[in-house]
């Protein structure tokens, strides 16, 4: 069949219902007769609940359960700020350069693609000196990939996306209890663009590379292998070109978690430097570039980049639950995730948008 390998992809005319688990099931069995010769008794389904914007269901052989893919169904309207068919490009690219598991079919609402096995990080996992550093690595390696569009001058996508985002804000809720807490916790849209104006005037002038980026990796999006002593990054349809310092910002807000949103545990300046040049000595190495050339002073300016652009993903994820909030169908309170991180946004702006930069360093190219 076609696959990503050749750059095309084969597109199912099926519609997969994820009303409950068991239509979930139904569908995806559909999906997997047409992509693999596997027997529909011999199927195997573990719902996974993690999740905030889709349905996902890892399928498997109950007599071999080695053998496994994973069926995501989108969430609902997610297509209002998602590009799927930019998702499946990402999705391409990324398997061309051994960064993914393969992808094997998309269907009418979703995508069929291998299983990473290993363990997904959490809060304590994350903070792991080896594991952190597999992260940097990683993560390094994925921001040297370069697309396959000849003459392709890559943009960055953070304040298209922050605009769109503010656009597609709800001005209300018809639930007038939902409605009253929206306008009780969140500041008004006028506000949000003038902090969004002040942030492009902030960063873009700190001149950070435009890399291709994952942009969404939270902890449930990176998985470890003990066996193998490697990670793997999962969950490519927030990806694009964007500031490198944003992917890595975004991650360190990430260590506070989802489910249970603890600012505390965004990782302090100890942490983040040795991090950071774990990050920088692969960048460097990636780039034919010499790590003896990585002074404190780069690690220390890179830090303070960073932490400049962790402000903006603080206010893209907060916009982000606003609009998951008038629409997702999943059982998760969006609106007050959003008051979190735009919470998190506003308590840190002054400390964060003072830090200077030293004088005649590099900024991590």
């Amino acid at each position: 069949m076609p696959n990503s390998s050749n750059g095309t992809l084969n597109r199912l005319d099926i519609v997969v219902n994820a009303d409950s688990f068991s239509s979930l099931c139904t569908g995806a069995t559909a999906v997997i007769n047409m992509v693999k010769n596997w027997k529909s008794d011999n199927i195997g389904f573990e719902l996974f609940k993690d999740g905030i914007t889709n349905r996902l269901v890892k399928c498997y052989l109950k007599d071999n359960p080695d053998q496994a893919l994973l069926i995501r169904v989108y969430g609902e309207k997610t297509e209002l700020f998602i590009d799927r068919n930019l998702e499946v490009r990402n999705m391409q690219m990324m398997c061309e350069a051994g960064l993914c598991a393969p992808l094997h079919c998309a269907f009418a609402n979703g995508l069929c693609y291998g299983f990473s096995p290993g363990e997904v990080l959490d809060t304590k996992m994350v903070r792991d000196p080896d594991i952190s550093k597999l992260i940097a690595g990683r993560l390094a390696r994925m921001h040297n990939v370069r697309s396959n569009i000849n003459g392709m001058i890559p943009q960055a996508n953070l304040f298209p996306i922050l605009y769109k985002y503010l656009n597609l804000i709800p001005d209300s809720f018809p639930d007038p209890i939902k409605d009253e807490k929206f306008k009780s916790m969140i500041a008004p849209k006028d506000k949000l663009e003038e902090e969004i104006e002040c942030l492009k005037e902030h960063l873009v002038k700190l001149e950070s590379p435009v890399v291709f980026c994952h942009n969404d990796l939270l902890l449930k999006n990176v998985i470890y292998s003990r066996e193998k002593e490697e990670v793997t990054f999962i969950d490519y349809e927030y990806a694009d070109y964007n500031y490198q310092a944003f992917d890595i910002g975004n991650h360190f807000c990430e260590f506070a978690g989802v489910e249970k949103f603890e600012p505390k545990l965004y990782p302090n300046k100890e942490f983040q430097m040795r991090w950071l040049k774990d990050y920088l000595e692969a960048w460097y190495s990636e780039n034919e570039l010499s790590p003896d050339d990585i002074t404190e002073e780069t690690v220390e300016n890179f830090y303070i980049i960073v932490n400049k652009f962790a402000l903006a993903a603080h206010m893209l994820w907060g916009t982000w639950a606003l609009i998951q909030s008038a629409h997702s169908t999943l059982d998760f309170d969006f609106l007050g995730y959003a008051k979190d991180r735009l919470h998190e946004y506003f308590s840190k702006k002054e400390e964060f948008l003072s830090l200077e930069l030293k004088q005649n360093e590099s900024n991590g190219r």
